[in-house]
């Protein structure tokens, strides 16, 4: 911070002060006063949070992200979607508690955690599978001191008097469509100031002093800030304020008073607090792209690094819950895993449930049987049994087959086949081998 920049605020102290103490001299026109010096204590104080070094040994929050009596939990993110679809981060989800009606969560305030700079807000149309528009997502992003950054997504209500400092929706951007828009601005916030009202919403945390975390192919969760305007049409600097490095990803609590993060580490668990977070890092990013193991996400597309919208990911991962618990995230990925492998699909009525296509998960085990995706580092043949649909779904009537291989260029490749052949990996021949039904992923 400059000497200079250290005059001008002691400067507006002194004169803020004076002003109050006429104030209090004058009450007839305390008003005015007041006003005033609230106004030139705002011009002094106007450079961007961003540019400020963050106090030694203070938290770069200091307030709750929402009234606590409204939530129920907060999950971590990331264990059981793929890239695309929920970035491998340690972005927390806010659940607030049931409505008036079953299966309603009710709105509850997304306050401001941090004195902090709007920067960016983004607004989405959501619609219907039928295009009917279902209302508006916002996403506001934050800068505080040291060049941290956070933000809020999926709050179903922006507050009105934010929209109309940032300009009202004539000064957003299209991000190709209408549907998709964006408007850069530097809107002064404090702790609790309302942002908006939302019946849960996502925390993210960005820290670039953080060390980064240690992913397999790292630019493939980056973002060319540039290359996106060009597409979009929308200025650079629009986009680079709401372009974020996963790899510098935190979890939000972690940045909390100490208080605070009891309370808020207290409430980690899956979307209706049935499921708590076990372990001492209950708030951490659930996918690791760990080097040289099969733990991560894998591509559909060796070629285009994910950046194509045809390429698709799957994430082998720790529950996020319990680590302990491990995640295939396929997504219908794998043809060989079909409906009629599940428990549920040989039943009348069940043949379309679906199971096939959700996410399977299963206790992880020892030695080639069940191994946990870190420890798979080998080029050797895994077989993993028991495997359930979601949490509480069906089971497989099968097993699936995985092998990790390096392929040419130093690009890792990932082999995957369902077998419904056999219900236990201990009945497959041994050697385990493929039919020719895998499908093959790559790193």
């Amino acid at each position: 911070m400059s000497g200079t920049g250290d005059g001008v605020r002691l400067a507006a102290a002194f004169i803020t002060a004076a002003m109050f103490g006429a104030a209090i001299a004058w009450p007839q026109g305390g008003a005015k006063f007041a006003e005033k010096a609230e106004a030139f204590a705002a011009r002094a104080d106007g450079a961007p949070m961003e540019t400020r070094a963050c106090a030694i040994g203070e938290p770069v929050l200091a307030g709750s992200f929402a009234p606590l009596e409204d939530v129920l939990s907060v999950s971590p993110l990331g264990g059981v979607t793929a890239p695309g679809e929920a970035l491998p981060a340690p972005y927390i989800r806010i659940n607030t508690r049931s409505g008036e009606q079953a299966f309603e969560r009710r709105s509850t305030k997304a306050l401001a955690p941090a004195k902090a700079d709007i920067v960016a807000i983004e607004r989405r149309t959501l619609r219907d599978p039928y295009g009917r528009a279902l209302g508006p997502s916002w996403t506001v992003y934050f800068r505080t001191c040291g060049d941290i950054s956070f933000y809020y997504d999926r709050i179903d209500r922006i507050d009105d008097a934010i929209l109309a400092k940032a300009g009202g929706l004539v000064a957003f951007s299209e991000f190709g469509t209408p549907d998709h828009m964006g408007v850069e601005t530097r809107i002064r916030v404090s702790p609790g100031d309302v942002i908006g009202v939302s019946d849960g919403f996502d925390v993210g945390l960005h820290d670039p002093s953080a060390t980064p975390t240690a992913l397999a192919r790292p630019e493939r969760y980056r973002t060319d800030s540039f290359a996106r305007a060009e597409v979009f049409d929308a200025p650079p600097s629009l986009v680079a304020a709401i372009t974020t490095d996963v790899t510098r990803a935190r979890c939000a609590i972690d940045y909390l008073p100490k208080d605070d993060q009891t309370e808020w580490a207290a409430l980690l668990g899956d979307g209706w607090g049935v499921r708590r977070a076990k372990g001492d890092n209950a708030c951490r990013t659930a996918l690791v792209d760990t080097p040289g193991a099969a733990q991560g996400a894998w591509f559909t597309d060796a070629a285009h690094n994910a950046a194509a919208s045809k390429v698709s990911a799957i994430a082998l991962s720790p529950d996020s819950i319990d680590p302990k618990r491990l995640i295939f995230a396929l997504h219908g990925r794998v043809p060989s895993l079909t409906q009629s492998m599940m428990t549920l699909a040989k039943m009348p009525g069940n043949e379309t449930s679906g199971a096939a296509k959700d996410f399977l998960s299963f206790s992880e085990g020892e030695g080639r049987i069940n191994t946990p995706f870190a420890a798979v580092t080998d080029s050797d043949v895994h077989c993993y049994e028991n495997l359930r649909a979601n949490f509480i779904g069906p089971l497989v009537n099968g097993v699936i087959l995985l092998q990790r291989q390096e392929g040419e260029n130093g690009l890792d490749l990932l082999k995957i086949e369902a077998r419904g052949d056999v219900t236990a990996c201990i009945d497959l021949k041994e050697p385990w081998s493929f039919t020719g039904n895998e499908t093959t992923f790559y790193r």
